[in-house]
Formats: C-alpha cells, structure tokens, sequence
C-alpha cells in the first residue's frame, strides 16, 4: 500500500509541474537581451563581412596591377629588337690575343 501511495503522489507531483508555464520566472528584460545580443550579433557580422569583402577587392587590385606590369614588360621585351654590335667592334683574332697575356722579357743585368 505504500508504494501505491508514493507512487500516486510522484504522478500529482509530476502532473503539477508540467502544468506550470516553462518561462514563468523568464524576466522580460533576459528577454529583452537575447534579442539585443542577437542584434548585435548580425550588425558584427555585417561589419566584419564588409571589412573581408574589402581586404579582398584590395588583394584583387594589387595583383591585377602586378599581372599588368609583368605583361607589358613582357610586351616592351618581346617587341624589341635584339641589340646590335658596338662599331668598330674587335675581330675575335685581336680579342682572343688581348685576353691571353705576353710572357714578360726578363731583364738583363
């Protein structure tokens, strides 16, 4: 009989508390703040997506800018024409004599 009896008790105890309302004891002001921080939450978002949004067009334009000056580098090279030789240029002969150095004559004493 006991166990009847506690058994009967925890259901009406049990059945009491599902009747009281969940957020009952929720202030309206905790309310109040989730949506505040929620808010705040978004705008940071907001803030922080403009700012990458922002690092990226600048990366993009730097090396747009690179690309383009590597390009016409390559252009200003490509439509040159090759250099010509110096006038009066050296035959290889007298080159090729100048570059290997003359025994010194020994001195007579």
């Amino acid at each position: 009989m006991a166990l009847d009896k506690l058994l009967k008790e925890s259901a009406a105890r049990l059945d009491e508390i599902l009747k009281q309302p969940v957020l009952a004891r929720v202030d309206p002001a905790a309310l109040a703040m989730a949506e505040t921080q929620l808010k705040q939450r978004i705008a940071d978002l907001d803030a922080r997506i403009a700012a990458l949004i922002a690092r990226r067009d600048t990366a993009i334009a730097a090396f747009d800018a690179a690309i383009a000056g590597d390009k016409a580098e390559r252009d200003r090279l490509a439509s040159a024409s090759p250099p010509a030789p110096p006038v009066g240029a050296v035959s290889t002969r007298r080159a090729a004599a100048k570059a290997t150095p003359k025994p010194k004559p020994k001195k007579k004493r």
